[in-house]
């Protein structure tokens, strides 16, 4: 964009006055945050009362912040239209939450899963979270009300999404969810919701806080040492934090539901296709058994005979791998504040965060096989029986117990912004305008094996090409069948592996100017408030593939690529009018413009209302309507040459030689898709409403119950390669006409083999395509028991339950289900919190933390649908913490956490063991950490007491 015109709208803008902050956005306010602060300071542990001036403050600054508070006198008059949770930087430590990706996935919001270090393949090495089962983009994520850069990485490898992995928790001074449709004040990606995560404001003196922690079963060790200062030089007010952060690796191996299979997996095997790739898979026998090799996986190695022939095998052959990274970062933070006189002050913000984690998806994803051969396989000279080698890596040849295969990711996140805010005057007008810099840098170096030294390793293993076959157009060889069935040693190994790196760099500017007035006019009611924003900058995306990746040197490996940079242009204003004393119309509308070079622009106007109705002063009735969206992700408008490998089932062969039948069990292969982008992409759409109460009966409770409907279309979706799949096979059988727009669209981007038929290559574009809708109830109880001799308590319990979650693949097919149909989606349909506070004469206090997921179904339901026999519902999944706290004196504070409490383990499904599925559980909504034990220290010192 051209920044001189961007420059010249803002200064005009400054010229005219900007608003400290938006109605409905929640800021980092230095008033607002002190007072939430003094209030969390004064209530007992888990819980936060308002003074009731903080009441005042509120109806005289409703444009100024919402003050989010778990109040439990006068709730209702606190909230407003948006139901507004928030959770404490006490709360966060009291419920033994170990980073704010803990946090924000253990909200009763993120009833999707989400990918993470125990999940192998795409964002091993990041965290993020799924509200109401959605794409975790469609949640915005922001720090002290801006926003963050994406991750470099994409989400399962198609969609972007924002990592919560590098944010430090030390700084954190509360985080705030707004659950619905947000763009009307944000802008993109607040459909499902919008997280503030708010750091500290202002602190006088310094704090020291030391931090370590062990798994009970093994692995994990962690240890962290965190400093904050500040002090208030005059007019200058200085804050800063640092915080260090280690963690050791935990393996599959050191847990018993992981360690071992129930049989055997395959450590080194012959395939045996018969004559011309015709009859049915089998094993042909090692001709000298598994001797050569018994000591690989621990001693573990042996041969196993099976009915179709046998293989050398071992239990141990996938336990090799990580579920928690080895994790060591670093952080900081500093801000500036300085009144330069009654009416302007200036600040600074800057926060960076350097992470490096190392793991490793294990050896499942460590084997050679002759696919970057001519035809994948190799045909015997002597019997003519096409073979297809196998051959998994031990960690006794990959070397140090499979350390030496372990991914290493460094991650440079930075976040930066300057401005200045303050007051016209005597007038009831306010501004505030800044420039904001966030960033991050990333780099993954894996150790992979180059297609040429790995297939040239084990070619000379199966001797010289000695002809081709005619029939086939396979590679024929006379192979050397016992040295395949040897070890290799570690330098062997490294002889056909090298470290690739990968480099990702994301970024976003941000000029912003707003103007606020909180008495623009009179109403019956009280003073309305008015505000207004003007933005823009700009936002990149760059992913440059290593060559080796691009130009398919790496054996078994493609690369996700591409990069560019948009212009975002945006206006918005918000009007608060208290129409009545006991009913308020809140009023909000934006305007966003993106721009690219060589492409469509993406407008979008977004609005929303909402209605607050007051019929006593502890009872609340509220509702909003809004619309939102998301702009197309960076990715797929910008992917460069990109891929991966997927199962696809064809049905064009099922149809020809399986006469139909058994299509996805049979005809099912593992398939290169090449992914390309769309610049002509719209935004995806949305709309959201929702509507509920809170009410404080006595002075002590406090009740809330909120229904949120939410609607998605357009949505953007990479194509279908299942209905590609059918689109074509209906093509070829003659049911469509070919020379029509399907058939030839088909046609080209299906490559098959001229040998075997087979597909070998699928290209997949991104489309505005699919339709998806949610409904949700989120309930809230808080009750405070009075004083008692022996301490004060409070109780607060938390639920949401989905109601409906259907997504359409495109128009005119049947929604699916997402909530009853396990082949599409194992989401959890409610989770329930609670927890129960305790404090003694500020000595002693203690929580106990209780999380309730819901029933999921098994593998048997997941695998072949919900109708098959034996399919069902795993119980719901019970996980406690428990924390003490001991405080000596004013200045000094002892912790002990322990995270779940009973060591429970995700519950049992038979399947994935008969199934041999490791890890044998479903990783994506449970995990094998086991009991975590942590042991916290905390001195304040210097300051004012």
């Amino acid at each position: 964009m051209k920044y001189s015109k961007l420059a010249a709208a803002i200064v005009a803008a400054m010229a005219f006055g900007c608003a400290q902050v938006f109605a409905a956005e929640v800021t980092s306010d230095q008033t607002s945050t002190q007072d939430t602060a003094k209030s969390s300071q004064d209530t007992p542990a888990g819980s936060s009362v308002d003074a009731p001036e903080n009441n005042q403050k509120k109806q005289a600054k409703r444009l100024d912040t919402v003050i989010v508070s778990g109040s439990l006198i006068n709730n209702a008059q606190i909230q407003t239209a948006t139901p507004t949770f928030t959770i404490t930087a006490k709360d966060i430590e009291a419920r033994g939450f170990n980073s704010v990706a803990e946090v924000l996935q253990n909200s009763v919001f993120s009833t999707g899963t989400v990918p993470g270090s125990q999940t192998p393949g795409f964002n091993q090495g990041s965290q993020t979270f799924s509200f109401y089962g959605l794409n975790p983009e469609y949640t915005l994520t922001l720090l002290d009300g801006k926003p963050i850069t994406q991750f470099g990485q994409l989400f399962g490898g198609v969609s972007d999404f924002t990592n919560i992995g590098n944010i430090p928790l030390s700084i954190i001074d509360h985080i705030d969810i707004l659950p619905g449709g947000g763009s009307s004040i944000y802008g993109s990606q607040a459909i499902s919701g919008v997280v503030n995560i708010v750091t500290k404001e202002h602190m006088d003196g310094a704090e020291v806080s030391v931090r370590t922690g062990n798994y009970s079963l093994g692995g994990g060790a962690s240890q962290r040492l965190s400093m904050a200062f500040g002090h208030k030089f005059g007019d200058l007010d200085v804050l800063g934090t640092v915080e260090f952060d280690n963690q050791s690796p935990a393996w599959y191996y050191q847990r018993d539901l992981t360690s071992a299979a129930p049989r055997p997996i395959i450590v080194a095997a012959m395939w045996d296709y018969g004559v011309n790739y015709s009859s049915p898979t089998s094993f042909q026998a090692p001709p000298n058994g598994c001797g050569a090799i018994s000591n690989l996986f621990g001693g573990t190695t042996a041969l196993v005979n099976r009915s179709n022939g046998s293989f050398c095998g071992s239990p141990k052959t996938f336990s090799y791998g990580t579920f928690i990274n080895k994790d060591r970062s670093y952080s900081g933070t500093l801000k500036l504040r300085y009144k330069l006189n009654d009416d302007v002050r200036l600040y600074a913000d800057v926060l960076t965060s350097w992470q490096q984690q190392k793991f490793t998806a294990g050896i499942a994803y460590n084997w050679w096989g002759p696919k970057d051969l001519p035809g994948g396989v190799i045909e015997d000279a002597n019997t003519l029986h096409v073979l297809s080698p196998e051959r998994f890596f031990a960690p006794e040849e990959v070397g140090n117990n499979n350390g030496n295969g372990l991914v290493r990711q460094n991650d440079l996140m930075y976040q930066g912004d300057v401005g200045a805010n303050g007051k016209f005057g005597e007038s009831n007008w306010n501004w505030d305008a800044y420039y904001l810099r966030s960033g991050e840098r990333t780099s993954d170096v894996s150790p992979l094996h180059p297609a040429a030294a790995i297939d040239g390793f084990f070619q000379n293993i199966l001797g010289p090409v000695v002809g081709v076959d005619p029939n086939t157009g396979y590679n024929m060889y006379h192979p050397n069948y016992a040295a395949f069935y040897s070890p290799i040693s570690t330098a062997q190994y490294k002889s056909f592996t090298t470290n690739i790196n990968a480099k990702y760099n994301t970024w976003i500017n941000n000029f912003r100017g707003t103007i606020n007035n909180d008495s623009l006019f009179r109403l019956p009611g009280g003073d309305a408030g008015f505000a207004w924003l003007l933005e823009g900058g700009n936002q990149a995306w760059y992913a440059p593939v290593n060559p080796m990746v691009a130009n398919g040197l790496i054996w078994g490996n493609t690369g996700v690529s591409g990069g560019g940079q948009r212009d975002h242009y945006a206006s918005a204003f918000e009007l608060n009018m208290p129409v009545l004393s006991s009913l308020t119309l809140d009023l909000s509308g934006r305007y966003d413009r993106y721009t690219i070079s060589n492409g469509a622009p993406n407008n979008k106007f977004t609005y929303k209302v909402g209605l607050e109705y007051r019929p006593f002063s502890t009872l609340l009735l509220r509702g909003n309507y809004a619309t939102g969206f998301i702009a197309p992700d960076m990715s797929s408008i910008f992917l460069g040459p990109s891929g991966q490998y997927n199962n696809v089932t064809d049905y064009y062969l099922c149809e020809t030689q399986g006469g139909g039948q058994n299509c996805s069990s049979g005809y099912t292969e593992g398939v290169k898709i090449n992914v390309l982008p769309n610049k002509k992409l719209q935004p995806t759409n949305s709309s959201s409403f929702t509507f509920g109460t809170v009410w404080s009966p006595i002075h002590n409770l406090s009740l809330s119950a909120d229904y949120l409907h939410i609607s998605i279309n357009n949505e953007i979706q990479l194509q279908s390669s299942d209905l590609l799949m059918r689109q074509e096979s209906q093509c070829r059988l003659g049911q469509l006409p070919s020379d029509s727009a399907i058939c030839q669209s088909a046609y080209g981007q299906i490559t098959r083999s001229p040998f075997t038929g087979q597909v070998t290559n699928l290209n997949l574009y991104y489309v505005n395509i699919a339709n998806e809708v949610t409904d949700s109830v989120t309930a809230e109880a808080k009750y405070a028991f009075n004083p008692t001799p022996i301490g004060s308590f409070a109780v607060q319990l938390d639920y949401n339950g989905m109601l409906k979650h259907s997504y359409q693949q495109y128009p005119g097919t049947t929604p699916i289900n997402q909530l009853t149909n396990p082949l599409w989606s194992t989401e959890f349909k409610n989770i329930t919190t609670g927890s129960l506070s305790w404090s003694w004469h500020d000595t002693w206090r203690s929580t106990l933390y209780m999380h309730r997921y819901s029933p999921t179904p098994n593998y048997i339901a997941v695998t072949y649908g919900p109708g098959y026999p034996g399919a069902g519902s795993l119980p719901p999944w019970f996980l406690y913490n428990l924390s003490v706290g001991y405080s000596p004196t004013k200045d000094l504070d002892f912790s002990l956490m322990v995270n779940n409490l009973f060591n429970t383990m995700p519950p049992q499904d038979p399947g994935y063991r008969k199934s041999r599925t490791f890890p044998y559980f479903n990783n994506y909504n449970y995990n094998i950490y086991g009991r975590q034990i942590m042991l916290q220290a905390t001195y304040r010192f210097g300051g004012s007491r």
